[in-house]
């Protein structure tokens, strides 16, 4: 007769085995709508990324070399890096449209919202008309030397929120816009500072505390705790995809609700856990999650070595907590990497250093 034991260990590779089988079979990008180099003068550790316009067009970005010399009071003045954006139709992968930004080498980012797009070039604020004939300023120059805004969208596209800090200063001032009309809903500070450990919605901000991944409603002065991490990745990070539900995890994946409510948890294959990226479309609840392999050998009379061995991006119907599309990310990037949903979702956009990739995404309850 077979042992307690035995017959545990019997259950958890057949376990292991039907995860495994079951996420081989989901749909892949055997059939690319394009793929194509898009990034010529790619700089390793930089900052480049995609992100949707709209359906129909893809933004492709990054910092480059200009050539000039850098200015150490403003990046409208003269800068060593230029932001480079292209727009580019998602169809046939050709470049509709080219602007290039004087910018900082450190935390430029282009965002899209539905007033625009939202261009943070490491120092002013700015956002544009979505073919760039008119902006708006969001931020000046600060006096203070080293002072930073960090910026972040929501889901919908309707909120933008800007992290104003000095990290000489453990203080986040808090400024959130309405993206459409760009007036300002709140405005108010927080401490500790908030540093890449968070998401919003149109409603408030998720962020890893001390006490776990907690929420907060704009303005408000207390944080909820919403649940732990599920061991030390920076998967545990929690992303917002609506305004009541939130996913993190490490070597599981944990959707919640905002009152701390468990809505889906997935265990994931040995070895494998959710990286910190995270992709949300605008129109539906789809989310694009990176996953990545990891071998950790460790060694007598040194320090443990981890890689990562593999890399793929899966979405997410956050509708039905299931995923609906896995693409392996090969080769394995070297200087950059990044992926995005088009608004409806039908769409992913993955970068991979200088090449780009666009793949359908089978949407089940229409058919696509």
């Amino acid at each position: 007769m077979m042992s307690r034991r035995a017959f545990g260990l019997l259950i958890f590779f057949w376990s292991a085995k039907c995860v495994s089988a079951a996420q081989s079979s989901l749909p892949g990008c055997d059939a690319p709508v394009w793929k194509q180099e898009v990034l010529e003068d790619l700089v390793s550790n930089r900052p480049a990324g995609v992100v949707f316009l709209d359906d129909q067009q893809l933004i492709v970005h990054a910092l480059e070399p200009s050539g000039q010399l850098s200015s150490r009071r403003s990046h409208e003045i003269s800068s060593a890096y230029r932001l480079r954006v292209r727009i580019i139709d998602v169809q046939s992968g050709m470049v509709r449209l080219a602007k290039d930004f004087n910018a900082r080498p450190y935390r430029s980012t282009v965002q899209v919202t539905s007033g625009g797009i939202l261009v943070n070039a490491g120092e002013i604020v700015k956002l544009y008309s979505t073919d760039f004939a008119n902006a708006h300023n969001l931020t000046a120059p600060s006096a203070d030397e080293g002072d930073m805004s960090i910026t972040s969208v929501s889901p919908t596209g309707k909120t933008i929120m800007i992290n104003h800090f000095n990290p000489k200063w453990n203080v986040s001032h808090l400024d959130v816009f309405d993206a459409g009309t760009l007036t300002l809903k709140w405005s108010w500070s927080e401490s500790p500072r908030l540093y890449n450990d968070y998401s919003i919605s149109d409603r408030g901000i998720a962020a890893a505390r001390n006490a776990g991944n907690s929420v907060i409603e704009f303005g408000h002065p207390t944080w909820a705790v919403v649940g732990k991490g599920t061991g030390h990745c920076d998967g545990n990070l929690p992303t917002l995809y609506s305004d009541d539900e939130l996913v993190y995890g490490c070597s599981k994946l944990i959707a919640a609700s905002t009152n701390g409510q468990v809505l889906m948890t997935e265990a994931l294959p040995g070895g494998d856990e959710v990286s910190g990226r995270r992709a949300v479309a605008q129109e539906t609840r789809f989310i694009a999650l990176a996953l990545k392999s990891i071998e950790v050998k460790r060694h007598l009379f040194t320090e443990t070595n981890v890689r990562v061995t593999a890399l793929r991006i899966v979405v997410y119907d956050m509708t039905v907590k299931k995923q609906i599309l896995a693409v392996p990310v090969e080769p394995l990037p070297k200087s950059a990497y990044d992926f995005a949903l088009s608004p409806d979702g039908s769409k992913l956009a993955i970068l991979n250093d200088r090449m780009v990739t666009v793949c359908r995404v089978r949407l089940e309850s229409t058919g696509q």
